[in-house]
């Protein structure tokens, strides 16, 4: 993704942080392409860290996401949807996608898809 898409993927973190009303509460943040690179608890946009350099594989992402030392109840992925996906539902945990841009391929049917127009997410 470039820097447009990357400022969308930003502006739905921060709206995801507000409307969880975070308080004291964190939530984890993992930045990957094929591999994972940082995974920060965060309560404001302001530590997300964005890292990778291309070549996404989600599959690494959500495997991360599940073997962490909490199990999450839902996990939320921002991409432009050029990936691999997992080829199975994690089971009780909540996939969602967000979909940057108009032309974001779909991800599989078990996966919940948000479609987030580029010109709308940066203001544009």
């Amino acid at each position: 993704m470039g820097p447009d898409e990357l400022g969308a993927v930003l502006g739905e973190v921060a709206g995801v942080l507000r409307a969880v009303g975070i308080g004291r509460n964190r939530v984890t943040v993992l930045s990957c392409d094929a591999d994972v690179h940082t995974v920060r608890r965060v309560n404001t946009v302001g530590e997300v860290t964005l890292e990778g350099g291309g070549g996404t594989d989600m599959r690494v992402g959500i495997d991360q996401a599940l073997g962490g030392p909490e199990r999450p109840h839902i996990i939320i992925v921002l991409t432009d949807g050029h990936t691999p996906w997992p080829d199975t539902s994690p089971g009780s945990v909540r996939v969602v996608a967000g979909l940057v841009g108009d032309h974001a391929p779909e991800p599989p049917s078990w996966i919940e898809s948000i479609h987030i127009p580029l010109g709308a997410a940066t203001g544009r």
